[in-house]
């Protein structure tokens, strides 16, 4: 191994350990709470090490939070095989997504703390552009399961699969942020969901004329 490529592998190594450690701390502490000093002391690296290699908290936790999405979005697109119907697929990947926010639930967070326009300067661009695209990723994948159950027939046409995605997504973060905001308990988030979900299924159900 040459020198070049020995020092390119210590640059990724402490970088990893940078992301670890800030990852540790984030679960342990919440975002808010730490800091660059934080990060640096549990690894007993300056500050300045730190810097060479993320220029904010901000972004170290925007590197983290886009391995999370890379791994939905795997999670995703395994989903529309588990079930063999449309209306399973669909609560399928509704569920994949609470389960996401319910292991994850720091980093979830970020995916609104970054929708925010005037957080984005905190962000690079190009990895705010890639966090993006992997968010509407996540959406793409339920709309393909909701355009299979039109092509099928399981699901009504009069309806554009994209709107029909957004509004299910968007029920979805509703609900989140009712328990977010403490306007449900822990234990209602499930019943919400069921009840969102029956209600949408059974309007987008195909109903056959006798």
């Amino acid at each position: 191994m040459g020198v070049r490529e020995r020092k390119l592998r210590e640059l990724e190594a402490r970088k990893n350990l940078i992301l670890n450690t800030a990852k540790d701390l984030f679960t342990e502490k919440g975002f808010s709470s730490v800091t660059m000093d934080d990060i640096a002391t549990a690894i007993e690296f300056s500050k300045g090490t730190i810097y060479t290699h993320f220029k904010s908290k901000e972004e170290i936790y925007a590197v983290i939070l886009l391995d999370h999405l890379n791994r939905l979005l795997i999670q995703l697109k395994e989903m529309p095989t588990t079930s063999p119907t449309i209306a399973g697929c669909i609560r399928s990947c509704l569920d994949t997504y609470i389960k996401f926010y319910k292991t994850h639930r720091e980093y979830f967070h970020l995916l609104f703390f970054i929708d925010l326009y005037s957080n984005q300067h905190r962000i690079p661009g190009d990895l705010l552009k890639e966090i993006q695209r992997q968010k509407i990723a996540c959406l793409i994948e339920l709309q393909n399961v909701i355009k299979k159950g039109m092509d099928s027939k399981e699901i009504r046409k009069d309806f554009p699969f994209t709107q029909i995605a957004l509004v299910l997504w968007g029920m979805t973060n509703g609900v989140i942020h009712l328990l977010e905001s403490r306007q449900i308990k822990r234990k209602d988030l499930d019943e919400l969901i069921d009840v969102g979900f029956e209600i949408a299924i059974k309007g987008l159900a195909n109903k056959k004329k006798p």
